[in-house]
């Protein structure tokens, strides 16, 4: 399952709960007495999923560092594998459960600023009940009471735009910064001799990773140490190709064509040999001598 299929789950959901709104509320808006609900009802679905792809792209760039430390520690062996899958989990449970109820905090707070907006009441009335917003007003300032001194249609527009512009850029940059922090060679860059650095399948002895090597030429050829659980000739041509994910080389042994991967990291990359499964843990990976 690929990273992006969640996010594309919720959107999917996002579009179809933003569709049934709007054709349950937009009519109400032509009755005066329901054209208030029906403005709440239509702003709290309508900034539901930037606030949650907002929040989660905030945090997963928070987390970005250690989770990089972690995977340095874990490259070189300095993490036992047990604690490293412990590590793995609490991790991930750790920052759904900050996603979660950050976003939903953040969708009730601009909700409800928006409501006393659309209300013509005070957000100051709000704002000196919320015990988050008085926590965090030392470090803010007074920058959000200026901002909530404006005209209230104009604070409404400036929430409703600024939010899906914010997680239009936030993705862009995180995309950006992803693509530039791991290694993503060229063709003429794979050009060179590897041997195995780690291995995730059977009794392999650490002691051997030395008399394994594969070596990518500049004619566009490779060499490699035949392994028993590798299904790739000795000899043969590879291509590059990042459209495929997970399946970045190809190799041709004539009429024969097998795929491994280009596994990124930050400053640097390793050649994986997936062994059966994919789901399965099982690889052999080879790092580029240096």
């Amino acid at each position: 399952m690929p990273p992006t299929f969640l996010p594309f789950l919720t959107f999917l959901l996002y579009i179809w709960i933003s569709a049934g709104t709007l054709v349950i509320f937009v009519p109400l808006l032509f009755i005066q007495s329901r054209r208030l609900l029906a403005k709440k009802a239509i702003i709290t679905v309508l900034i539901s999923f930037p606030c949650l792809i907002s929040t989660g792209i905030l945090i997963a760039i928070i987390f970005s560092l250690p989770a990089l430390l972690f995977l340095c520690l874990v490259n070189n062996n300095v993490i036992p594998q047990t604690f490293e899958t412990i590590s793995v989990i609490a991790a991930f449970l750790l920052f759904f459960g900050l996603v979660a109820v950050c976003s939903l905090y953040v969708w009730y707070f601009l909700s409800r600023v928006i409501y006393q907006l659309h209300e013509k009441r005070p957000v100051g009335e709000f704002l000196d009940s919320n015990r988050v917003f008085i926590f965090l007003q030392p470090y803010l300032g007074n920058s959000i009471r200026k901002f909530f001194k404006r005209n209230g249609i104009v604070k409404t527009a400036v929430l409703l735009i600024i939010i899906p512009a914010a997680a239009i850029v936030i993705v862009c940059i995180y995309d950006g910064v992803t693509n530039l922090i791991f290694a993503k060679p060229t063709q003429v860059e794979l050009v060179g001799t590897y041997h195995i650095s780690k291995v995730t399948v059977g009794d392999f002895d650490p002691s051997t990773f030395h008399k394994f090597k594969l070596e990518f030429k500049k004619d566009s050829t490779f060499e490699l140490t035949p392994l028993k659980d590798v299904d790739i000739c000795d000899k043969g041509k590879y291509s590059v190709d990042y459209e495929f994910d997970g399946n970045e080389l190809t190799f041709y042994c004539g009429k024969e064509i097998t795929t491994g991967h280009i596994d990124r990291h930050y400053g640097f990359y390793r050649i994986e040999f997936i062994i059966d499964d994919p789901d399965s843990g099982e690889s052999i990976y080879f790092e580029k001598d240096k």
